[in-house]
């Protein structure tokens, strides 16, 4: 099991419009290839942050490369609007460590 974690560097003025769009494509993709529910969440814009931020966390089996052919319609049209608006962007993978998975490697 993987958390996927998309990060959104953005102003404090876009950081709604942001969230708003994260969503859009995160449902997309959940009605769209079955992918589990995300949370999107700001920090800093109404919350002490080192800077403005806007993520969504999801949980998948496995890391796969996302084709081109299998990304909705609706995640091309809400990326374009999302790009413009942030700063920077970044996706990051964590391997959950669930017991399973600890016991198998330690033993």
């Amino acid at each position: 099991m993987f958390l996927v974690r998309r990060i959104c560097k953005v102003e404090r003025k876009d950081s709604w419009q942001v969230a708003k769009l994260l969503e859009i494509i995160c449902q997309a993709y959940e009605e769209e290839t079955g992918r589990s529910k995300a949370t999107v969440y700001i920090a800093g814009a109404g919350t002490p942050a080192s800077e403005i931020a806007v993520f969504a966390d999801w949980e998948q089996k496995s890391i796969e490369a996302n084709r081109s052919p299998n990304v909705p319609e609706r995640v091309h049209r809400a990326n374009v609007e999302l790009f413009s608006l942030v700063k920077s962007y970044e996706i990051e993978f964590f391997e959950v460590a669930t017991s399973e998975k600890i016991q198998e490697r330690t033993g």
